[in-house]
């Protein structure tokens, strides 16, 4: 029978948290700078668009860079015929 690879499963639920957290504190500064006439509802929606978008992608993006670099790292010890770093 064929060695089968187990099922990874994190347990970081940090992204969610922290785009959930960030939209908030939009709803909330936004509501104050609404209620100042800072700003017009139209703008507040366009950032709380802006936030609920750009952040789990900033983060999706710093995680698959910092995971590359643990990969390059662990490829530089193990011997070459299990891994090498090819520079392009």
């Amino acid at each position: 029978m064929a060695e089968q690879t187990p099922i990874i499963v994190t347990d970081n639920t940090l992204e969610g948290q922290v785009s959930t957290l960030l939209r908030y504190l939009v709803a909330a500064g936004g509501a104050f700078a609404l209620g100042k006439g800072w700003i017009d509802d139209a703008t507040l929606q366009a950032l709380t668009a802006l936030v609920t978008v750009a952040a789990p992608m900033a983060w999706g993006i710093w995680r698959t860079y910092s995971a590359k670099r643990k990969l390059i790292k662990a490829a530089l010890f193990a011997p070459n015929d299990i891994a090498q770093v090819v520079h392009k």
